[in-house]
This record gives C-alpha cells, sequence and structure tokens, in this order.
C-alpha cells in the first residue's frame, strides 16, 4: 500500500485534532450501521454524483500540460442537480455523493427528506468568500435525511470564520449526522430544532463529529429523544452542546476549551461518561432542567463549575474537579457519591450523600449534611484454625449471628442519634429472621471484600410463591433519610425472598455488592417514590430465582454498571408503571429470560450501553401482555445483543395493551439464535428503528411483520440495484 500525502486541508485538518488531543479519552458507544436497507426492502435508490456524471473529465493532455482540475461545485449548481433528481424520482431515497468541495455562496445547499449527503474527506461544503448564506447546509421540514462522510475519516464543514450557521435543521424528524467536522462557523455549527418535543420515534442524532472553533457547536430544541455519542467539542467562543430534548442521551463526549461544556434544559435525559478538559464552565444545568441524571463523567486536574438549578437533577458518581454553584431558585438537587466534587453540603436546596464504600471508603466527617459520623465495627466469624485432623477438610466457619449486629447498631443509633452509622462488618454472619437486618435511617452498611451475611430460616429451599405471602429479607432499606451498602456478599440462601428490599424509601445507593440466592428476585425496589432515587451501581447480582434488580411501580431506579448473570428471570426487568428508571452500561448475561426486559406501560425509561448476551429471551425486549396503555415511548440505544434468542424485541397483547413509539438506536443485534431485531407486532407499531446494526443471526437479521408499521433509517450505503 501506498501512503499518499495529505492535502492541504488534511494537513490543516489533521493538526487541528492532534494538537487538542485530549488527557483522557472517552468511552465510545457508536457502532457504524451494518443493515441490508436504508428504509426498507423495497426502497428506490438513485445515485446523485456532485458534479453531475455529465461534466468532462480532465484529460491526458490536460494532465501532462500540467493543468490543475479544480473539482469544486457552486452550490447552485449542486443544489439544480439535487433538484432535478428529485423530480425524476419523486419517492427514491437520494444517495448524493461528492467528488470535491461544494462552495456556498448567496444560497445554502438544501437537503428535502429521504436524502443522504456523503461527502469526501477531501471535499466537504465551505463557505465561499463573502457568503451571504445564513447557512451551509439546510434541511427544514422534512424527514430521514442524512449527512455524512464516505470515510475512511471525516468530511468538512468549514464556515471560514464567517456569520454562518453550519448545519440548519429546522421542523426536523429522523436526521442522522455522523463523522463531520464542524469547524470556524460564526453562529453555531449544527443548529437542530425537531418537529415534535415529545415523539422519541422521531428522534435525531449527532455522532462521532468534531466541533471545532465555532461560536457555538450543538443546539437542540423542540426534539425527543436526540442522541449526541462519541463526539469532539473544541474551543468554542461560546456554548458547546445546548439541548433541551426529552429523554435525550449525551454520552462519550470530550470537552476542551470552550466557554461553556453543556448547557441542558432537557426533561429527563441522561449525561454520561463524557470527559471534561479546560473550559470555563463544564456544566450548565438551566431553569428548565428537569429530572436528569447526570453520571459517571470525569475530568482531568483542571477545575471546572458546574451551575445547577432546574428541579430534581441527580448527579452520582460523577468524578470530576468542579465547584457546585446552585441557582438560588433550583430544587431538590440530589449529590450523591460523587468524587472530587466541590459543595456546600448545607445548601437548602442541595441534597446531599457521600457514603463510604468499597471502592472509595473514605473517612470523611460529612456523610449526611447537618450530621456527624460514627463508625460501628462487629466483628464476623472468622476460619476456624485447622488441626493436623483437618487440615485437608475445608474450613470451618462459625458466623455471628445478626442479632448481634442489630443489637449494636440499636444501640450506636440510640448514643448517636445525630450521626450518620456507619457499620463495617469483616467475617461471616448468618440470619435466621425473615424480617432481616432493617437498616436505619441515615446509616451506612460497609462490608469487607469476603465478608458474607447469609439467610438460613430453616426452611426448604425456594419456598412456594403465594401472593398473600409475608416478605422477607436480608436487609431492608430505611423508610426515610439516606442509606447505603456497599461490599461483601448477601445471600439469601434462597430461602428468604429477597437478598435486598428496596420497596420502602430513603435515598439510596447500593455499590459493589454481590447480591446473589433470593427466593423471587435479587434487589426489589417496587413502589419506590420520584422523591427518593436510588442508585444500583458496580455489583454483582447473580443467581437469583427471580429477577435480578425488578424496579416495579418505582420511579428513579438506576441500575449503573452492574453484572447481572444467570437469574431465572431477568437480569434486569423495569415493569408495570416504571417511570424515568435506567438501565445503563451493564452486563446482563445468561439471564433465563430477558437481559433487559421493558413492560407494562412503562415510559420514559433508558436503556443504554449495556452488553446484553447469551440470554434465554431477548437483549432487550419490550412489551405489554396485561396493563392498559402502552409501553413506550421508551429509548433503547447503543447496545450489544448478541448470542440471545433474539437481539431486540418488541410487541403487544391487545388493542389497549400496546408497545408503540420506541426508539431502537444504533443497536448491535448480530449472532443471536433467531432474529437480531423483531419490530413488533400489531399491537406494537411505528417503533423506530435507526443506525442498526446486524448480522449472523441464525433465522433473520431484520424480522418485521406488516403489522407492526415500524420505522427504519440507518446511514448504510447499499449496492446499486
Amino acid at each position: 500500500m501506498v501512503n499518499k500525502p495529505l492535502t492541504r486541508a488534511g494537513r490543516v485538518l489533521f493538526c487541528l485534532i492532534s494538537l487538542t488531543a485530549p488527557v483522557l479519552a472517552a468511552d465510545q458507544f457508536f457502532t457504524p450501521p451494518e443493515a441490508p436497507f436504508i428504509v426498507s426492502t423495497n426502497e428506490q435508490i438513485v445515485r446523485v454524483i456532485l458534479p453531475s456524471a455529465g461534466e468532462q473529465a480532465p484529460g491526458l493532455l490536460d494532465g501532462l500540460l500540467g493543468h490543475k482540475t479544480d473539482n469544486t461545485v457552486p452550490a447552485e449548481k449542486a443544489q439544480a442537480a439535487i433538484d432535478e433528481a428529485r423530480t425524476a424520482n419523486p419517492n427514491a431515497f437520494l444517495l448524493i455523493e461528492t467528488r470535491g468541495p461544494v462552495k456556498v455562496g448567496d444560497r445554502p445547499l438544501k437537503l428535502g427528506s429521504r436524502m443522504s449527503l456523503i461527502l469526501s474527506p477531501s471535499g466537504g461544503v465551505a463557505a465561499a468568500p463573502g457568503a451571504k448564506a445564513a447557512s451551509l447546509i439546510e434541511i427544514a421540514d422534512a424527514e430521514m435525511v442524512a449527512v455524512t462522510s464516505v470515510g475512511p475519516g471525516v468530511a468538512q464543514i468549514d464556515g471560514g470564520g464567517q456569520n454562518v450557521t453550519g448545519i440548519s435543521v429546522t421542523g426536523g424528524s429522523r436526521i442522522n449526522l455522523d463523522q463531520l467536522v464542524v469547524t470556524r462557523c460564526g453562529k453555531t455549527g449544527i443548529s437542530y430544532r425537531g418537529k415534535d418535543e415529545k415523539a422519541l420515534n422521531q428522534a435525531a442524532s449527532v455522532t462521532r463529529c468534531h466541533f471545532l472553533a465555532n461560536v457555538d457547536g450543538l443546539t437542540v430544541e423542540s426534539a425527543g429523544g436526540f442522541q449526541c455519542l462519541d463526539s469532539e467539542f473544541k474551543n468554542q467562543t461560546g456554548t458547546a452542546i445546548a439541548i433541551n430534548s426529552l429523554n435525550s442521551m449525551v454520552a462519550g463526549n470530550i470537552f476542551d476549551g470552550n466557554k461553556t461544556d453543556i448547557r441542558s434544559g432537557s426533561d429527563r435525559g441522561v449525561i454520561a461518561r463524557n470527559v471534561f478538559g479546560s473550559s470555563d464552565r463544564a456544566l450548565d444545568l438551566t431553569a428548565a432542567s428537569k429530572g436528569n441524571l447526570v453520571t459517571e463523567n470525569r475530568s482531568g486536574t483542571n477545575a471546572v463549575t458546574f451551575a445547577l438549578a432546574g428541579e430534581t437533577n441527580q448527579l452520582f458518581g460523577n468524578t470530576v474537579a468542579a465547584t457546585v454553584k446552585p441557582a438560588a431558585e433550583a430544587k431538590d438537587i440530589f449529590l450523591i457519591a460523587n468524587r472530587r466534587l466541590e459543595a456546600d453540603p448545607t445548601s437548602s436546596n442541595v441534597k446531599f450523600f457521600d457514603p463510604p464504600t468499597l471502592n472509595n471508603p473514605h473517612t470523611n466527617p460529612v456523610i449526611v449534611a447537618g450530621m456527624g459520623r460514627f463508625d460501628l465495627t462487629v466483628p464476623g466469624g472468622k476460619k476456624v484454625p485447622s488441626t493436623p485432623e483437618t487440615k485437608d477438610k475445608p474450613p470451618k466457619i462459625v458466623p455471628v449471628e445478626l442479632s448481634v449486629v442489630e443489637a449494636e447498631l440499636a444501640k450506636a443509633q440510640a448514643e448517636h442519634p445525630n450521626d450518620v452509622i456507619v457499620i463495617h462488618l469483616e467475617g461471616e454472619y448468618v440470619v435466621r429472621s425473615p424480617k432481616g437486618l432493617e437498616l436505619p435511617p441515615n446509616s451506612c452498611l460497609l462490608m469487607a471484600p469476603d465478608a458474607r451475611i447469609l439467610a438460613d430460616h430453616g426452611i426448604a429451599i425456594e419456598p412456594p410463591w403465594e401472593r398473600a405471602a409475608e416478605v422477607t429479607q436480608v436487609i431492608l432499606l430505611p423508610k426515610t433519610g439516606y442509606s447505603s451498602i456497599s461490599g461483601g456478599k448477601i445471600d439469601a440462601g434462597r430461602q428468604a425472598f429477597f437478598p435486598i428490599n428496596a420497596n420502602t424509601g430513603s435515598v439510596a445507593v447500593i455499590e459493589g455488592t454481590c447480591v446473589v440466592g433470593g427466593a423471587r428476585d435479587g434487589i426489589n425496589t417496587k413502589a419506590r417514590k420520584a422523591t427518593d432515587p436510588i442508585f444500583v451501581h458496580q455489583c454483582n447480582v447473580y443467581g437469583n430465582a427471580g429477577r435480578g434488580i425488578w424496579s416495579h411501580v418505582a420511579t428513579r431506579v438506576h441500575s449503573i454498571a452492574n453484572v447481572c448473570s444467570g437469574n431465572y428471570m431477568d437480569g434486569i426487568d423495569l415493569d408495570a408503571h416504571a417511570v424515568d428508571c435506567t438501565a445503563l452500561f451493564n452486563v446482563s448475561n445468561g439471564n433465563r429470560r430477558h437481559g433487559v426486559f421493558i413492560e407494562e406501560a412503562t415510559l420514559g425509561l433508558i436503556v443504554f450501553g449495556n452488553r446484553l448476551e447469551d440470554n434465554g429471551g431477548s437483549g432487550v425486549h419490550v412489551w405489554n401482555e396485561e396493563v392498559k396503555g402502552s409501553t413506550g415511548p421508551n429509548v433503547i440505544s447503543a447496545n450489544v445483543c448478541r448470542g440471545n434468542r433474539r437481539g431486540v424485541s418488541t410487541g403487544g397483547r391487545d388493542d389497549d395493551k400496546t408497545a408503540d413509539a420506541n426508539l431502537f438506536f444504533n443497536n448491535v443485534c448480530q449472532a443471536n439464535r433467531e432474529d437480531g431485531i423483531l419490530s413488533g407486532n400489531s399491537k406494537a407499531k411505528e417503533n423506530y428503528f435507526s443506525q442498526i446494526v446486524v448480522g449472523e443471526n441464525f433465522k433473520k437479521d431484520i424480522n418485521d411483520p406488516t403489522g407492526a408499521a415500524a420505522i427504519f433509517f440507518s446511514t448504510v450505503n447499499p449496492k446499486a440495484p
């Protein structure tokens, strides 16, 4: 292979990206789509080459005489070719390909519905000197439009420092923008205004893009489910991302050198696993923001600012060197288990909880605002020293009764009523009471890595299911205040219903704990309220007779970066009327039913970035069996589903029990035992599948029943018919 020298534009672009390389790398979630079609199996594809195919190519004599060929295409000429192709083919999908740069002067290049502009990395779209157009590319009142690079590498949208917007979208629906460099735009790199702010099945995306030296990078308004993934935002003089999008996802992005990195007025969106650099303000949650989850973001050594307004926004598990500045009018800001954040925990609008955990066993005096700290250690059973007679036998351990812990805890609580009690457990414990250990309000259970609590109720394992049976558990969370469990193993011995029962209240963290052997489910969160979010983080949930993590008639249950395996039903079940719950970055493998089950009229759920393999049912199954209403709209995005019966699937039971209008974005559905995608049935309609990745499934890559009326759009480049 011969390495060709870069063009001047290529060298400039390479330097812009290389010289601003981040200190920290962000996780990557987007997978290049692989699909047998763009929108349907019977689509008509028409290719439009810019400049037009009738333009005479340079001859041999021109080359010998050193004449240079200018492949630049004026936007007016490109527009004429596009308009001519649309007039001749009104129902076709147009694949518009460039040979060289498109120069925009007085008018932008306009794209309509069912068009994909595929740019060359050596070409792109640029503003001509003295350009008067308001934008370089205009997409107005259109759906199923894409702008992307033919690859390898990115294509450039260059405003040339002039007062233009790179790509302007108004009234957009199902727009995908991928692998672009948007640079030097005097207004905004990409401005997106959607058609319907609540329709997740009209979602748009910006993926693998670079925003360099614009005034503002990306603005998003009136668009549900917007996906901004794996992009880079550097040196915007204004705001890198300004987003107002229901159930949006901003993840895997890198920010540096902007005035403001993320300004969000979104309703129940997720901002996760981004990397912040040296911008003035990393995060600005506006007064319009509500119920957002900001989690597992990171930063380098540069101090940044988090400005927080709005209400019920939740910041959990971030490792960012940031000063938190809550707005006076903000309401219920949850600051939970973050590292390196500087905040005043006593602010009246802040709910602060910093529990010591297995991975962060800190000794900070402030865990809950306004309370002290008291540490209590109750030693557990240890291995009995071996003798010559027992040296070849398994070590014997005499466990300590958990009632001893309960008594010591009650004593500590009575003597330290104004302190958070941190209970340290080391060794083996046994619980014989069906009610288990009820943690008091404002308590933290911190177990050594090899500590275990085992249930032994003296009954047969896996007691038969009875609706009216008294609930049993190993640990019961308190009804009020704050609580946490971290480390060790909580083993229900297949006798207690739940290793952890969280169907009470309290703002709670369960982190780094093995949750095993529930006669029903691993972690039960039934009927939790929005006022008490719970964060299940980095746990190993396995071998339970029902679900691993069960969110049932519950709000704000967040399952993040757990491993759920070998459970008799689902790894994670988001069940009847669950609202605003998330399942992010989990591994859910080898469960008897589904990796993640979304069922029974749930809505506003975000299932993102999970690895779901070798489950008996689907990687993600969206279904409604018996609850009136629709399971949806929900967001199912960037999950890897392999080795299951099906990758992703959806369906409903009856006309009033449906699963409609969900967003399935960029899920990898390969090598499953039956179908990669089952798109619905007559009771599950208008689900949107975008940027899909399918292949090597045993039966069908895409099983698309006619009655499902599913919607597909992916930026693939199938061979011409």
